[in-house]
């Protein structure tokens, strides 16, 4: 809920936005599908109200990059997604002339800049799990013009494409709900508790299931002739008419038997995993979640589904087509539609082969009761290999463990990437952890997108891997 002092804050940006509308406004939005959509919601609230305006998409915000933004001399620039370590310097240069947005965890001094920061933290709202950047943006838009409020399905695909959805069976909380609830009351979003298989409307039953890569499953994810047979195992009429059968028009009861036999299939292929085993009785949770689903997009397009709306933006953003996922924000569609189902398959086809490769090559994988390290060296670069510890993270396999994804790094040293499985027990903050259990020697890094990534010496390599495996071990084990 937005709170008496929220409120306060989000009108006097709407004042200052508003006392802007006729003059020359800049927007520069974090290279994100947070920061795309921010970007693109703002300036199609500006757009309509005919003011002069450049969006804008980067890295980061570096010290040079807001000198030269300063000498371009714009009226208002407003600052989305960017975290706040230049903040002093932004504050020297562009006076009252600039608003920041964005929904991480902010540093406890910058209530000198309240009045030019809108951060959920600074009003007991937690940015990683209730709000994000493009949210707040939405809740401005919404307070300029009440026309706006349809542009809430941007807030809710960056919600999915920050991962926020962690409430009951995958469900939005706090102001994300909030939002939902609005793009539901005015026949903008559509939300159902359902098999969590995306574009299940259109494509036929064992491609639904093939495409799927959240969670990924080995030797279901991508692989079409196993999720035929597994559904002629089921019984299940495949066809009708000639045609194959999509999950739009199969009953309650055949959606049961697709889920028993997924998870009989994924008992048979892990016999010896006795941990995995013992909650196979709850492994179909996994597969129930709510859909969010936008009514207005056409039923065959990739947009229909949120999830795959939020991954169209991602593959965007790691293709540098910048200019198609803003396009499709803003409300373009036909031919860029089909140019992102492209880039879309490309780059789930890129993904799987990646995952394919790491699954065959056994040497690949450590796994262990608690831990698991993956050998991505020669197979993942740098731009792939935060999205491919996600869907590890989240995988059937690995939900319950720490997950380290090894790079080799451009000193020839190596990174990990350091995810918590999204079903892995520590309350503990990640950073705190692997603290405590490493010498000086290691330098652990954390990005915008709190990733952790840990960078290591080549000479150093076994030494890491057999520390962390018996700490964290030792570690669970007394708790």
């Amino acid at each position: 809920m937005v709170t008496k002092e929220f409120e306060t804050i989000l009108n006097l940006f709407v004042e200052k936005i508003n006392e802007n509308i006729d003059k020359n406004i800049i927007i520069i939005a974090r290279k994100s599908s947070d920061g795309l959509a921010a970007g693109s919601l703002i300036s199609s609230v500006l757009l309509k109200l005919d003011t002069r305006i450049t969006l804008r998409l980067e890295n980061d915000l570096d010290s040079d990059l807001i000198s030269r933004i300063v000498l371009e001399n714009h009226d208002l620039n407003i600052f989305i997604d960017f975290s706040f370590k230049e903040i002093s310097k932004i504050n020297n240069l562009l006076k009252n002339k600039f608003v920041i947005i964005n929904h991480d965890i902010c540093p406890k001094d910058l209530k000198d800049y309240d009045a030019k920061i809108i951060n959920p933290y600074l009003y007991g709202i937690d940015g990683k799990a209730e709000i994000t950047s493009c949210g707040l943006t939405f809740l401005l838009a919404e307070r300029i013009g009440r026309g706006n409020k349809k542009l809430s399905v941007l807030a809710i695909v960056s919600a999915l494409a920050e991962k926020q959805n962690i409430g009951p069976k995958k469900s939005l909380i706090g102001l994300n709900s909030e939002i939902a609830s609005i793009a539901t009351s005015i026949g903008m979003l559509n939300m159902k508790a359902d098999l969590i298989f995306y574009n299940l409307d259109y494509r036929p039953l064992h491609e639904a299931l093939a495409y799927n890569i959240s969670p990924y499953i080995q030797g279901i994810t991508w692989n079409k002739e196993n999720c035929y047979k597994i559904l002629k195992n089921t019984g299940i009429v495949t066809h009708r008419n000639g045609k194959f059968r999509t999950f739009a028009e199969i009953s309650d009861q055949e959606k049961n038997m697709i889920l028993d036999a997924i998870t009989k299939f994924i008992f048979l292929s892990n016999p010896k995993n006795e941990k995995e085993n013992d909650n196979i009785e709850n492994i179909s949770e996994s597969f129930i979640g709510y859909i969010f689903e936008f009514p207005n997009e056409d039923r065959n397009s990739i947009l229909k589904n949120g999830m795959e709306f939020a991954f169209a933006l991602n593959s965007c953003i790691k293709y540098e087509k910048i200019g198609l996922g803003i396009g499709i924000c803003m409300g373009e569609r036909y031919n860029t539609v089909k140019e992102i189902e492209k880039i879309v398959f490309d780059y789930k086809t890129n993904i799987m082969n990646c995952l394919e490769k790491i699954f065959r090559e056994k040497w690949r994988l450590l796994d262990n009761d608690s831990t698991v390290f993956v050998n991505g060296e020669g197979i993942l670069n740098e731009g792939i290999t935060n999205d491919i510890s996600i869907i590890l993270s989240e995988s059937i396999s690995f939900k319950t463990k720490l997950l380290f994804l090894r790079t080799l790094s451009n000193d020839n040293s190596y990174n990990f990437y350091v995810k918590k499985g999204i079903e892995y027990g520590t309350k503990k903050e990640l950073t705190s952890t692997l603290q405590e259990y490493l010498k000086h020697d290691y330098r652990i890094e954390k990005n915008l997108n709190d990733d952790i990534i840990v960078n290591v010496p080549y000479s150093m390599i076994e030494e890491f891997s057999s520390v962390i495996r018996k700490r964290i071990s030792k570690n669970e084990n007394s708790e």
